[in-house]
């Protein structure tokens, strides 16, 4: 046989691609010259190109133990080994390989990212390290970039763990590497999600579908941040669509349920929750969203089932206790709601400064001489105006007590509460001299507020600075008839798209008030502050508007107290209004607040507070009629 003649047709078939007819001819070449390790090399590489690991295993150690030095070698072996069932044998083989290919950046790079994704499953710290190592070689390596986001994606296949901040930025990075892999995008969607990053998401859910216009995890992500943003009817599209084709998940129906709640649909929302619960009756945001809608219907008992079949699904979930606070406390059930409302602050949306968050929480006992109680804001101006009443509570227990508040607050509570009640900023520095903390809604649960009766109810808890009431006096003295004050839109908060969902079903536009103006006898004037004061300009009927010149809570006060009347929805110059003892009518969305309780036309936190219901889903109509016949028959009198 002439042995380089045979060797130059061998190769010319391996190079074909036609590796049986190489196979056969390297056995022939290696029975007339077994001591050539290239021929053995090449014999296990036609091997393992037909799939024939174990042969090309057998082969590739052959040609090593003749020329052991070859890093490509131990590189081929490491794939032959892997195919062949042996990832202890392949791990040992890449090692070698990668240590003889230090002079080659891309074999070496090679090397790195197959052992990358060797070691994935079993030690993917080490496995990161190693693809990393590998795209610093050569940058963009599809093996190592399509690796290491294997490996980052997996780390983040915890629910859980996809609520940590570091979720985003490694589902990013995986992400970068595998743009095309709509898992990971879906994945990094609900990390954003998670992470209060909704636009975001949904970019990232609208890119997937315009790949893949039927990815169902896709689809049913889409209406989850659709219905947290507030565009429910477009949530209610996105979950119908991903219903299609997957009968018999609940995923779709709860997301369906959702979308139809948001808009109003409450039967409806709540046969799709039903629906899903036969499907899987373990299915937590299906038990969970239920309860919400009976709370909105107002069956406290049917929601208190769900949140307790919640709770036994997942105890420590705060979302669930959250709501469960809320439903509680809407339902008079003070002992219950308040202990579950020490839940929010593991809820998205309340969050503390790293000062506040360092000092220990209050429980409630008496505390050393000399040390301070720092009480704090934490929510909106109307929850620090209807909660600051407890402040002289915790003077009378002889606790010495700092306020950090919302700036507009600072000169109004300066004015009303006991001297020796320090009231700052909140975010000013704290003193030394504080030991602990209590935000502002932590209070009735460690003063006793334990049922409707405990409420400390006695109005006025606030005035207004003297100077400026005299002022309002003056000004409002000539004004004929009865003087009532009108707020009729909330503070829209668009950064926060579930306080703007809220906001939208509390507020009104000032001409769905119209039928004002047909009563006799009574002067109107604007307290409206924000983007909706503009509306005054075109105010359906003649409607005075100084708001320009209320800087702060205290003017506001000032004219709130020379006032008949305040009429308005649920907002902060109500909790003003009622705090200073003045008459107030409250028009109350269909899920009202809380703090409104149930089935009452009165308000045991406010003594001269009188609320007017809607009777159905975002319809004004029948609440302002009742508002307009009780102003037209039994008016406040006129003060003054």
């Amino acid at each position: 046989m002439d042995v380089n003649s045979a060797i130059d047709q061998a190769i010319a078939r391996h190079q074909a691609g036609d590796w049986a007819g190489a196979e056969a001819a390297y056995r022939d070449i290696l029975v007339a010259a077994p001591a050539l390790a290239e021929i053995h090399y090449l014999l296990g590489m036609s091997c393992l190109s037909q799939g024939k690991a174990s042969a090309a295993v057998k082969a590739l150690r052959t040609a090593l133990r003749m020329k052991d030095g070859r890093g490509d070698w131990w590189h081929n072996l490491g794939i032959a080994l892997r195919q062949s069932g042996d990832p202890a044998a392949a791990r040992q083989a890449f090692a070698t390989a990668i240590t003889q290919l230090d002079a080659n950046p891309a074999q070496q790079a090679e090397a790195l990212a197959e052992q990358g994704a060797l070691l994935a499953g079993t030690d993917p710290q080490e496995a990161e390290v190693l693809l990393r190592r590998a795209l610093v070689l050569v940058p963009g390596l599809p093996s190592a970039a399509g690796n290491l986001a294997a490996v980052l994606f997996n780390r983040c296949t915890d629910g859980e763990f996809l609520n940590r901040p570091e979720a985003v930025s490694l589902l990013t990075e995986a992400h970068r590497l595998s743009p095309a892999n709509t898992v990971i995008a879906n994945r990094l969607g609900i990390a954003l999600l998670r992470a209060e990053r909704h636009q975001e998401a949904l970019a990232l859910f609208d890119a997937v579908l315009s790949r893949e216009p039927d990815n169902g995890a896709a689809l049913l992500a889409r209406s989850d941040v659709l219905s947290i943003l507030g565009r429910f009817e477009e949530a209610a599209a996105a979950a119908r669509q991903a219903a299609v084709g997957s009968s018999g998940r609940p995923g779709p129906l709860v997301a369906l349920g959702v979308a139809l709640h948001g808009q109003g649909f409450l039967e409806d929302a709540r046969q799709a929750f039903d629906a899903a619960i036969v499907i899987d009756p373990d299915n937590l945001p299906a038990h969970l969203n239920l309860g919400t809608l009976l709370r909105d219907l107002g069956d406290d008992e049917g929601a208190e089932r769900c949140y307790q079949r919640s709770l036994q699904l997942a105890p420590s979930m705060p979302v669930v206790h959250w709501q469960r606070a809320q439903a509680r406390l809407i339902a008079g059930d003070f002992v219950e709601g308040w202990r579950e409302y020490e839940w929010r602050w593991d809820i998205p949306g309340f969050s503390l400064s790293p000062v506040l968050r360092a000092l220990p929480v209050w429980d409630g006992s008496s505390l050393p001489s000399g040390a301070i109680l720092l009480v704090h804001a934490e929510q909106g101006h109307g929850d620090s105006l209807q909660f600051v009443r407890y402040l002289p509570l915790l003077r009378a227990r002889g606790l010495n007590v700092l306020l950090q508040v919302q700036p507009a607050l600072v000169r109004l509570f300066r004015e009303s509460l006991p001297s020796d009640i320090a009231v700052e900023r909140l975010g000013a520095p704290v003193p030394e001299t504080v030991s602990c903390r209590c935000p502002l809604l932590g209070l009735p649960l460690r003063l006793g507020t334990c049922n409707l009766t405990d409420i400390p109810a006695q109005v006025p808890y606030l005035s207004a600075p003297s100077d400026r009431h005299d002022l309002w006096r003056q000004r409002l003295r000539d004004l004929p008839g009865l003087r009532v004050g009108l707020v009729w839109a909330g503070d829209s908060r668009e950064g926060d798209p579930r306080a703007a969902a809220t906001d939208k079903r509390r507020s009104l536009s000032l001409s769905q008030l119209a039928i004002l103006g047909t009563l006799p006898g009574i002067t109107y004037v604007s307290l409206q502050k924000g983007p909706k004061a503009a509306e005054a300009a075109q105010a359906p009927f003649p409607l005075h508007d100084w708001t320009d010149e209320l800087t702060d809570f205290a003017d506001t006060a000032a004219l709130v107290s020379e006032l008949d009347l305040v009429i308005g929805v649920d907002t902060a110059v109500i909790h003003l209004s009622a705090a200073l003892a003045r008459p107030t009518w409250v028009l109350s969305r269909f899920d009202g607040c809380w703090r409104w309780l149930r089935h009452r036309a009165d308000n045991p936190w406010y003594p001269e507070l009188r609320l007017f219901r809607q009777r159905q889903w975002a319809d004004w109509r029948l609440a302002i009629a009742e508002l307009v016949n009780a102003l037209a028959l039994s008016p406040p009198k006129r003060s003054g």
